[in-house]
């Protein structure tokens, strides 16, 4: 915005300020200078005002903060005797009406009769020119003046345009348009109005949108010869919308959207009513018609409360009470001490001043940001982030470490994409009310669909080697909700979950030395295994047992269960789902996180020294049924072994020729060790030849290279 040097000035007593120093100091107590034109009292300043200072926006405002940056006195200029009214009463020359007491809390009105309107002449002229507004006739120009004079917007009416009401008054209505309703703005546009619209309308139709534009049947012209100003203080939201959705920008709307002085309206009209007289000749009837929303006190005086010792620990220095209480009284906060506080009084204007906070604000800019002492922070105890958020990073980086890349892909998912995986979370799908539209109406029920996208789309592109994963969040109807929720509500409410979803295709290589091999469900199943055990789950506190889900292939799949109760599943996906993602044969998973933080207890921090004496490891070939599940094989060899027994794990499986249809063969690795003594070869073998036994009593099971029991 523009400022002129001259106009500022002549609210400072004695001589004009230096402009370089005047524009050094307004960027020094926040209000940025961008740019200056011109020179001595003709300089205009191209100042930067932020949305939370509408006080600034007017020659008044900067003017307060002028005189302290400078340190000089703030008065009001001298602007001559006292106005001359005649004996006619404003309220018997028209009637003013306020139907949206909480959109406009206060509307005031004078009426000036007798004018000749002409063009703008003398200082008025010249100011408004230096900053770029130009004139238009002697009455607009004084409303225009007093807005960036003080910054009330105001707004002339030709009184005789006004449609009379009942009582053949001219009549003002301030009240929300009507179906159907237009008006003509004075840009020459016909505005089409709805019920959202605030308006100033006269007995019969709308003759001003609120806080935003006049029309033009009412506006001001050669002819006229009577007029009424209006001065109001609207609601910030309710101007906002009606400029928005009309497409306006106005100074008015400018200033009123980021919320004017209710107080001003008054002295607005004052100093609008003496320019008119000045200029056009005239007389001014007795009084202001002033409608003022008290009720609800909206702008009652706030009184802050501002703590010395507060101050010094937020701005880790002391400022005397006496310098603080300068400042604030400069402003306008008549502060008073009390004690170790000063008890400052909000001034009208200044909308943005709500607490404590922002009364050392005002303190420190006008102190000087620059007199900040530099300080390190003081040391304090670190705050360990919740389980959840751990068991998140952990399985992030132990995914990562298995070789898997992360993925982050929208919640947001089509109805087919999700229909198949709808009973991988509780209760109904959740369907978006305001979709964009596909593939983006339901709330996922899995990550695995997100890494299913992202497969497709990387296979149409030739890279079909994929090892992916997401920690994401699943979305479903809470089955559980109490009717007192669902009748609260009116619907259930929507139970989310922080899940790990994976997604293996294609070949992978474990080592750079090996050949790549084709992904399976083993595969997967061992990632998972793996990862709940990086999580910190024993071995034997996890299993994995058979799973019928529809979109997983029978028999390649399992559910997870921890410490007994299902945390997820890992599965070849159902062939004809998997071709609908351009797939063969993928392996997917889903961990339910939140429910695997919650089993775990809190992470404690030890070391465990390597053992002192060295193992042994031997293996066991078993041919078994496909039937047999791995959870029956470990259980054979664990069931009744010593306690040196310290894993169980499977090397190897073939299916092919030298094994018949229906059977496969799994070598197991059986690792002893003892932290006591060095294990003799004699007790390996026979804890060896022990679990081999317990093998063989499993249905259909045979052991390389021990018989058959008779």
């Amino acid at each position: 915005m523009k400022f002129s040097h001259e106009w500022i000035a002549s609210y400072l007593p004695g001589p004009a300020p230096d402009p370089k120093a005047l524009g050094e100091r307004l960027t020094a107590v926040g209000f940025i200078v961008e740019g200056v034109e011109g020179s001595g009292a003709d300089t205009v300043f191209d100042v930067e005002i932020t949305a939370n200072r509408p006080d600034g926006m007017s020659h008044r405002g900067l003017a307060r903060e002028a005189a302290l940056a400078l340190g000089r006195a703030f008065a009001e200029p001298e602007v001559g005797p006292p106005l001359r009214e005649s004996e006619t009463a404003a309220d018997m020359r028209a009637r003013v009406y306020v139907e949206e007491p909480e959109l406009c809390t206060r509307y005031s009105a004078r009426v000036v009769e007798g004018i000749r309107a002409g063009a703008t002449g003398g200082a008025v002229a010249a100011r408004l020119r230096a900053i770029g507004a130009g004139t238009i006739s002697a009455p607009v120009d004084a409303t225009n003046h007093v807005l960036w004079d003080i910054g009330q917007p105001l707004h002339a009416f030709d009184l005789d345009m006004l449609a009379k009401g009942v009582d053949g008054f001219p009549t003002i209505v301030v009240r929300r348009a009507r179906a159907g309703e237009t008006l003509v703005t004075l840009d020459g546009v016909t505005r089409a109005l709805t019920s959202q619209h605030l308006v100033i309308a006269d007995a019969e139709k709308p003759v001003a949108l609120a806080g935003v534009m006049g029309g033009l049947a009412t506006a001001i012209s050669e002819r006229t010869t009577r007029v009424l100003l209006e001065g109001a203080h609207f609601d910030p939201r309710a101007v906002r919308k009606t400029a928005r959705s009309l497409g306006m920008h106005t100074d008015a709307s400018h200033r009123f959207e980021r919320g004017t002085d209710p107080e001003a309206t008054r002295d607005g009209l004052d100093r609008a009513a003496r320019l008119i007289l000045e200029a056009c000749g005239g007389t001014l009837c007795r009084g202001t018609i002033d409608v003022r929303e008290r009720r609800a006190s909206p702008h009652a005086p706030r009184a802050l409360t501002l703590r010395l010792a507060r101050l010094a620990a937020f701005l880790g220095m002391d400022i005397p009470a006496a310098r603080c209480a300068e400042i604030l009284a400069a402003l306008g906060f008549s502060p008073v001490r009390e004690g170790d506080t000063l008890r400052a009084t909000v001034p009208s204007w200044r909308v943005d001043v709500a607490g404590e906070e922002d009364l050392i604000e005002e303190v420190i800019r006008c102190e000087g940001y620059d007199r900040l002492p530099e300080t390190l922070p003081r040391p304090y105890a670190p705050v360990r982030p919740p389980q959840a958020a751990l068991v998140e990073d952990r399985a992030r980086d132990l995914l990562a470490g298995f070789g898997l890349l992360e993925c982050a892909t929208y919640s947001f998912v089509s109805g087919s994409e999700n229909a198949p995986f709808a009973s991988a979370a509780p209760g109904a799908p959740v369907l978006i009310e305001n979709a964009l539209g596909e593939p983006f109406t339901t709330l996922r029920a899995t990550p695995v669909i997100g890494l299913l996208q992202s497969a497709r789309h990387n296979v149409r592109r030739g890279q079909k080697d994929l090892a992916l994963f997401e920690v994401g969040t699943s979305f479903g109807w809470n089955p559980d909700a109490t009717q007192e929720q669902k009748d609260r509500e009116g619907r259930e409410r929507v139970l989310e979950r922080k899940r790990v979803g994976i997604l293996l295709s294609g070949r992978r290589r474990r080592h750079w030395s090996e050949t790549s091999e084709e992904t399976d469900f083993f595969e997967g199943a061992g990632i998972a295994a793996a990862l709940l055990q990086g999580l910190g789950f024993a071995p034997g506190s996890f299993t994995f047992e058979e799973n019928l889900s529809s979109y997983l292939a029978q028999g390649r799949a399992a559910s997870i269960r921890c410490s007994g109760r299902e945390c997820g599943w890992v599965g070849v996906l159902e062939a004809s789902l998997a071709a609908t993602w351009d797939l063969t044969d993928p392996v997917v998973a889903d961990l339910d996180l939140d429910l695997l933080g919650s089993l775990l207890a809190p992470p404690v921090t030890s070391v465990e020294p390597p053992p002192r004496f060295p193992g042994s490891e031997v293996d066991l070939t078993v041919t078994h049924p496909l039937s047999t599940a791995w959870k029956e094989l470990e259980s054979a060899v664990r069931g009744g072994a010593p306690a040196e027994l310290v894993a169980v794990e499977a090397k190897g499986r073939y299916r092919g020729p030298g094994v018949r249809e229906g059977l496969v063969k799994t070598t197991l690795t059986l690792r002893f060790g003892s932290s006591l003594r060095s294990l003799a070869r004699e007790d390996v073998n026979a804890w060896r030849d022990a679990a081999a036994r317990r093998l063989l009593a499993l249905p259909g099971a045979a052991v390389d290279g021990v018989p058959a029991a008779n």
